[in-house]
Protein backbone atom coordinates (compact mmCIF):
# COMPACT_ATOMS: atom_id res chain seq x y z
CA UNK A 1 0.00 0.00 0.00
CA UNK A 2 3.12 2.74 1.05
CA UNK A 3 4.51 1.72 -2.37
CA UNK A 4 1.49 2.58 -4.33
CA UNK A 5 1.12 5.41 -2.52
CA UNK A 6 4.61 6.68 -2.84
CA UNK A 7 4.26 5.76 -6.73
CA UNK A 8 0.92 7.90 -7.25
CA UNK A 9 2.88 10.53 -5.87
CA UNK A 10 5.70 10.59 -7.94
CA UNK A 11 3.68 10.23 -10.60
CA UNK A 12 1.40 13.17 -10.17
CA UNK A 13 4.31 15.37 -9.71
CA UNK A 14 6.53 14.30 -12.92
CA UNK A 15 2.71 15.14 -14.30
CA UNK A 16 2.59 18.88 -12.47
CA UNK A 17 6.10 20.20 -13.68
CA UNK A 18 5.15 18.49 -17.45
CA UNK A 19 2.37 20.98 -17.54
CA UNK A 20 4.48 23.66 -16.29
CA UNK A 21 7.27 23.19 -19.03
CA UNK A 22 4.63 23.27 -21.60
CA UNK A 23 4.45 26.25 -23.83
CA UNK A 24 1.17 28.57 -23.75
CA UNK A 25 0.57 29.78 -27.38
CA UNK A 26 1.56 33.21 -27.53
CA UNK A 27 -1.25 36.23 -27.81
CA UNK A 28 -0.63 37.13 -31.48
CA UNK A 29 0.76 40.93 -31.35
CA UNK A 30 1.96 43.40 -33.75
CA UNK A 31 5.01 42.77 -32.99
CA UNK A 32 4.95 38.84 -33.30
CA UNK A 33 2.22 38.72 -36.22
CA UNK A 34 4.93 37.05 -38.92
CA UNK A 35 6.82 35.21 -36.61
CA UNK A 36 3.88 33.26 -34.60
CA UNK A 37 1.57 32.56 -38.28
CA UNK A 38 4.78 31.13 -39.23
CA UNK A 39 5.18 28.94 -36.51
CA UNK A 40 1.44 27.98 -36.34
CA UNK A 41 2.36 27.02 -39.99
CA UNK A 42 0.02 29.50 -42.19
CA UNK A 43 4.22 30.06 -44.24
CA UNK A 44 3.50 26.47 -45.66
CA UNK A 45 0.60 27.77 -47.63
CA UNK A 46 -0.28 30.31 -49.40
CA UNK A 47 -2.82 32.37 -46.86
CA UNK A 48 -4.48 35.67 -45.42
CA UNK A 49 -4.52 36.46 -42.24
CA UNK A 50 -7.39 39.07 -41.64
CA UNK A 51 -9.26 40.86 -38.47
CA UNK A 52 -12.67 42.42 -38.17
CA UNK A 53 -14.09 45.10 -35.91
CA UNK A 54 -11.18 46.45 -34.70
CA UNK A 55 -8.74 43.35 -34.94
CA UNK A 56 -11.39 41.85 -32.13
CA UNK A 57 -11.75 38.58 -34.41
CA UNK A 58 -9.14 37.23 -37.11
CA UNK A 59 -9.78 34.67 -39.63
CA UNK A 60 -7.06 32.68 -41.57
CA UNK A 61 -8.20 31.74 -45.19
CA UNK A 62 -6.46 28.88 -47.20
CA UNK A 63 -7.21 26.52 -49.94
CA UNK A 64 -10.52 28.44 -50.59
CA UNK A 65 -11.86 27.91 -47.13
CA UNK A 66 -12.06 30.78 -44.19
CA UNK A 67 -11.45 29.39 -40.40
CA UNK A 68 -11.78 31.58 -37.57
CA UNK A 69 -8.24 32.42 -35.30
CA UNK A 70 -8.45 30.05 -32.55
CA UNK A 71 -5.12 31.97 -31.02
CA UNK A 72 -4.95 34.53 -28.65
CA UNK A 73 -5.30 38.05 -29.81
CA UNK A 74 -3.68 41.21 -28.14
CA UNK A 75 -3.58 43.01 -31.54
CA UNK A 76 -5.52 45.83 -30.27
CA UNK A 77 -6.80 48.81 -32.51
CA UNK A 78 -3.93 48.59 -35.00
CA UNK A 79 -4.04 51.28 -38.11
CA UNK A 80 -1.76 49.46 -41.22
CA UNK A 81 0.03 51.81 -43.21
CA UNK A 82 2.19 51.22 -46.80
CA UNK A 83 4.11 53.30 -48.83
CA UNK A 84 2.41 55.37 -51.18
CA UNK A 85 3.37 56.75 -54.77
CA UNK A 86 4.46 59.83 -53.53
CA UNK A 87 7.02 58.27 -50.71
CA UNK A 88 5.31 58.30 -47.95
CA UNK A 89 3.34 56.00 -45.87
CA UNK A 90 -0.30 56.26 -46.25
CA UNK A 91 -3.00 54.25 -44.44
CA UNK A 92 -4.46 51.27 -45.58
CA UNK A 93 -8.33 50.75 -45.80
CA UNK A 94 -8.79 46.97 -46.09
CA UNK A 95 -12.67 47.83 -47.04
CA UNK A 96 -15.46 45.30 -44.94
CA UNK A 97 -15.93 41.63 -45.20
CA UNK A 98 -19.83 40.13 -44.06
CA UNK A 99 -20.84 44.00 -43.16
CA UNK A 100 -17.50 44.23 -40.42
CA UNK A 101 -14.81 46.46 -41.04
CA UNK A 102 -11.62 44.97 -41.72
CA UNK A 103 -8.57 46.14 -39.74
CA UNK A 104 -5.77 43.99 -41.34
CA UNK A 105 -5.07 41.95 -44.30
CA UNK A 106 -1.94 39.94 -44.02
CA UNK A 107 -0.33 37.61 -46.55
CA UNK A 108 2.01 34.87 -46.25
CA UNK A 109 3.85 32.90 -48.63
CA UNK A 110 5.33 29.34 -48.92
CA UNK A 111 9.13 31.21 -49.34
CA UNK A 112 8.86 33.08 -46.27
CA UNK A 113 7.79 36.52 -47.40
CA UNK A 114 4.93 38.48 -46.64
CA UNK A 115 2.87 41.27 -46.84
CA UNK A 116 5.32 44.56 -46.26
CA UNK A 117 3.20 47.30 -44.42
CA UNK A 118 3.36 49.15 -40.72
CA UNK A 119 1.67 48.49 -37.72
CA UNK A 120 0.53 51.19 -35.31
CA UNK A 121 -1.21 50.41 -32.35
CA UNK A 122 -0.91 52.17 -28.54
CA UNK A 123 2.05 49.98 -27.69
CA UNK A 124 3.96 51.44 -30.51
CA UNK A 125 5.29 51.52 -35.04
CA UNK A 126 6.38 48.25 -35.97
CA UNK A 127 7.53 47.80 -39.73
CA UNK A 128 7.21 44.60 -40.99
CA UNK A 129 9.26 43.86 -43.92
CA UNK A 130 8.04 41.87 -47.04
CA UNK A 131 11.35 39.35 -47.17
CA UNK A 132 13.04 37.63 -44.52
CA UNK A 133 13.67 40.15 -42.20
CA UNK A 134 12.06 40.16 -38.33
CA UNK A 135 9.51 43.06 -37.36
CA UNK A 136 11.34 46.06 -36.28
CA UNK A 137 9.89 48.26 -33.65
CA UNK A 138 10.52 51.81 -34.52
CA UNK A 139 9.72 55.21 -32.41
CA UNK A 140 7.46 56.90 -35.19
CA UNK A 141 6.05 56.58 -38.85
CA UNK A 142 8.88 58.65 -39.93
CA UNK A 143 11.31 56.50 -38.65
CA UNK A 144 9.44 53.34 -40.29
CA UNK A 145 9.25 55.68 -43.43
CA UNK A 146 12.83 55.58 -43.34
CA UNK A 147 13.62 51.80 -43.10
CA UNK A 148 10.81 51.01 -45.51
CA UNK A 149 12.37 53.45 -48.15
CA UNK A 150 16.14 51.79 -47.04
CA UNK A 151 15.15 48.46 -47.47
CA UNK A 152 13.47 49.21 -50.94
CA UNK A 153 16.90 50.71 -51.68
CA UNK A 154 19.26 47.57 -50.92
CA UNK A 155 16.69 45.60 -52.71
CA UNK A 156 17.25 47.67 -55.92
CA UNK A 157 21.00 47.73 -55.74
CA UNK A 158 23.10 44.86 -57.25
CA UNK A 159 22.79 42.29 -55.17
CA UNK A 160 23.87 43.69 -52.11
CA UNK A 161 20.92 42.61 -50.14
CA UNK A 162 21.38 39.35 -50.51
Amino acid sequence: MIVIIIISLVYALTFASMRKNQKEPKALRAENLKSTLMEQGLGHTEGEFFCLDKCTQCFLFQSGETTEYSGKLALGDLVAYRMGRDQKLEKMDFGRYRDHPVCLRFKLHRNGSSTQMVLQNKSGTYYLPALFGETEKVDSLEEAEKLWLKYNNLMEDSGEYY
